[in-house]
């Protein structure tokens, strides 16, 4: 498995990306947070440079495998936990099962555990998807083994508009036979990482960040879109009962991706979750603001 750590201090924080994502989707995030604390990004088995493994893709199995990550690489506790998407359900099962390892979390427009059920015709999509996954799976294989992808040149990225200077990493993790389906395997078993992230129902006193993106940016969609906006808005307000120490920041104008759209208002309060824990500040617990 593939860690990258850099700066220095304590806590640590550990960045957990979304479903499908490597380490690179926190390019511009690290780089800034190390300024401030030891940073973490890493790369889950079949994503990134992490190689695949065999067995179930939950929550319970991805957090074994993070522990024994971090402590192969020696790296210091306490953690301050970061997850973005998907990324959001492996933090809280990380708290749930290291409580002792951990300082403060971090939610940016994170997965709820109900959201397969709360909103609109997800659960019909997710269980379309997964009854089609195995052919959509046979068929990647074969275009891959086969040589197609790379004679068409389907194996490569155009990130050229926002970051050509990793262009090549992102092509370089393009179309390994070995790796194909790794990325998506873990959509096959979100049902099972929501339900083991949603045992994680209190944590008293911990600090918990939660940036949420801006709903009013979509409106104009579709009934159906809003409908989700306003479900997905209700399950980010919702995470604040997970603590008395929790606030809410929702980033204007931005969408599902945060720490891209909002970069510097990320790593502000991020910075604000650090200084609270080294006795420097207070965050505004129990609030919801939009800025």
């Amino acid at each position: 498995m593939h860690i990258h750590c850099v700066g220095s201090g304590v806590p640590t924080i550990v960045l957990e990306a979304a479903a499908t994502a490597s380490w690179l989707a926190w390019r511009r995030v690290q780089p800034q947070l190390s300024q401030h604390t030891r940073v973490c990004s890493y790369d889950r088995a079949g994503h990134g440079w992490s190689d695949p493994r065999p067995g179930p893709r939950d929550a319970d199995h991805i957090i074994g495998e993070l522990h024994d990550l971090l402590n192969q690489a020696g790296v210091e506790r306490p953690l301050v936990l970061v997850g973005h998407s998907a990324g959001g359900l492996y933090a809280r099962e990380y708290t749930r099962r290291f409580p002792a390892e951990v300082v403060g979390m971090a939610q940016l427009d994170a997965s709820s555990p109900r959201q397969l059920d709360v909103l609109p015709g997800w659960r019909a999509s997710f269980e379309q998807n997964r009854h089609e996954y195995p052919s959509r799976l046979r068929w990647e294989k074969l275009r891959v083994w086969s040589g197609w992808e790379r004679v068409t040149g389907r194996c490569s990225v155009d990130d050229s508009g926002e970051a050509p200077e990793i262009a090549g990493q992102y092509a370089a993790m393009m179309c390994r036979p070995v790796f194909v389906g790794g990325e998506d395997s873990e959509y096959a078993y979100f049902e099972d990482t929501s339900r083991q992230a949603g045992r994680l129902a209190s944590v008293p006193t911990l600090p918990v960040l939660i940036i949420s993106r801006d709903a009013a940016a979509r409106q104009g969609a579709s009934s159906q879109t809003l409908a989700e906006e306003r479900a997905w808005d209700q399950e980010q307000e919702r995470m604040k009962a997970l603590s008395s120490r929790s606030w809410r920041v929702i980033a204007r104008n931005s969408g599902h991706a945060v720490h891209h759209d909002r970069l510097e208002l990320v790593v502000s309060e991020l910075r604000l979750l650090v200084e609270h824990l080294r006795g420097e500040r207070v965050p505004p617990f129990g609030t919801t603001v939009v800025r």
